[in-house]
């Protein structure tokens, strides 16, 4: 698995063919994305990059400790404004998304659909971070930097599937936050590099569920899978996607080879169904297949 691209630009590479291909988005030269701060401060102007109308990102002032202001750090660095009018130029959102970085770790990044808007918590961006150093002590800053902005990018596009389900008022067969983490991994595979960024956010999220080594009842009630269902549906998504990316997974030993063996079609399956449910919100064909 190679590193390329960082996971943002790589990202937003992909969305900008899939605009180019569907004669979507907005004219660079008369849209503008502002990414003002809560507390009047300017967090991410001039990062350079896309901009479109509709999309409104704001950077809380981080107060209250190092958590908060490692992950206000981390946020902005992985070109937040960049990355998410990228998305909604690529699928042209019918009305205006906010998303803020905000203090605090609550109950983790969230979609709001009654205003339209993602919250991503400076001390989640920060749990993340930590999670990783953890696990790969001896990794170079730019590697850690890698792992944690692919983390931060699937959560991201996982958050905003929530507002493309919600403002096309597309249908859902299964749990809403299942279809986010598929679509989620389906655009990160398609990126410069993606199945290192897919790989590195599986892993977090396989760390993260040994953080409890028995899940409780609220756990098994909660509207997301498990955190290792979801590394697991990460990396068979991934095995799906290509035969050399099959061999990558098949190497980590992660996935049983009876369900390794059923990947590649189920990869198909999620990527037809997905074409179905958003070409109508895009000019042309989508093609969201990594082949």
């Amino acid at each position: 698995m190679s590193r390329r691209l960082a996971p943002a630009l790589a990202l937003a590479a992909v969305l900008a063919l899939l605009v180019a291909g569907c004669g979507g988005g907005s004219d660079s030269s008369t849209a503008s994305t502002t990414a003002t701060g809560a507390s009047g401060v300017a967090g991410a102007t001039g990062e350079g990059g896309p901009t479109g109308a509709g999309v409104d990102v704001s950077f809380e002032q981080p107060t209250g400790g190092q958590d908060n202001q490692l992950g206000a750090t981390l946020l902005k660095a992985n070109r937040v404004p960049f990355l998410m009018t990228s998305f909604s130029n690529a699928f042209q959102l019918p009305k205006p998304l906010l998303v803020r970085g905000v203090n605090g770790f609550g109950g983790g990044p969230f979609f709001n659909p009654k205003d339209n808007s993602i919250t991503y918590q400076y001390g989640f961006v920060t749990l993340v971070y930590n999670t990783i150093t953890q696990l790969h002590p001896d990794w170079t800053p730019k590697q850690v930097g890698s792992a944690v902005g692919a983390v931060d990018s699937f959560i991201l596009a996982h958050e905003f599937t929530h507002a493309l389900i919600h403002d096309f008022k597309l249908p859902v067969l299964g749990r809403e936050e299942d279809a986010a983490d598929d679509l989620a991994t389906l655009i990160l595979i398609k990126a410069d590099g993606g199945d290192q960024y897919v790989a590195d956010a599986a892993q977090f999220w396989a760390a993260l569920s040994q953080r409890q080594a028995v899940p409780q009842v609220t756990d098994y009630a909660d509207v997301h899978s498990l955190d290792l269902q979801r590394s697991f549906e990460m990396l068979c998504e991934l095995a799906g996607s290509s035969k050399t990316a099959f061999a990558e997974v098949q190497s980590l030993n992660a996935l049983p080879a009876a369900r390794l063996a059923t990947c590649p079609a189920e990869y198909k399956q999620k990527v037809k169904s997905f074409e179905q449910v958003l070409e109508p919100h895009v000019e042309g064909p989508l093609n969201l297949s990594a082949g």
